[in-house]
């Protein structure tokens, strides 16, 4: 991955020097985000809010029916405001 690629990745750049933690947010396809932040929720709510989780944003549609069917380890509600999600094949690590 050349640097002006990875450099696109990172959700908010011009805050690296007020987190002493940075982590990469990945799906089953690669990495979608590099996010400086104080915990993981934080980092997930950030990229989400900056557009780059947004490949991973589920339907209304979905949404309703995992919820109705009560399959909540499949979505997370995340960002300002608190949007659905998919979450099987989503990781965070710190980098």
């Amino acid at each position: 991955m050349k640097y002006s690629q990875i450099k696109a990745l990172i959700s908010n750049p011009g805050q690296s020097y007020w987190y002493d933690r940075r982590y990469a947010i990945s799906n089953e396809f690669g990495v979608i985000a590099y996010v400086h932040a104080d915990c993981e929720q934080m980092a997930i709510d950030e990229a989400v809010d900056s557009g780059h989780m947004d490949c991973m944003a589920m339907s209304p549609e979905d949404y309703a029916e995992y919820e109705s069917n009560g399959w909540d380890d499949s979505y997370i509600l995340a960002g300002n405001a608190g949007e659905p999600f998919w979450c099987e094949y989503l990781s965070i690590r710190e980098v």
